[in-house]
């Protein structure tokens, strides 16, 4: 199953989450954020089958780092995948090209 792409923008609501959100020195790094689609640097040869019942699992969302405050291990992105048969989820680290 493909989900279609569906961007997500960050809307911080308070001062300390506005200061959290973005990066000094890059400009793509925390605008990286979206359901569906297809994962940034990602073939769907290396999504991750479901420990529960081995199928391929489907990649549900990029949520990307946030900011210099919260930077994930150099800008990396976080990819979200779910079954559809047993909705057992999984999540990896990704280092992407942007």
């Amino acid at each position: 199953m493909k989900i279609p792409k569906i961007n997500l923008l960050p809307q911080p609501e308070t001062e300390e989450a506005k200061d959290a959100v973005g990066y000094e020195w890059n400009e793509v790094a925390g605008t990286r954020h979206f359901l569906g689609g297809q994962p940034d640097d990602l073939a769907e040869s290396d999504f991750p089958t479901c420990p529960d019942c081995s199928n391929r699992m489907t990649f549900y969302a990029q949520i990307d780092s946030i900011g210099d405050k919260y930077d994930l291990a150099d800008c990396m992105v976080i990819h979200n995948f779910v079954c559809f048969d047993c909705f057992t989820v999984t999540a990896q680290l990704t280092q992407t090209r942007e």
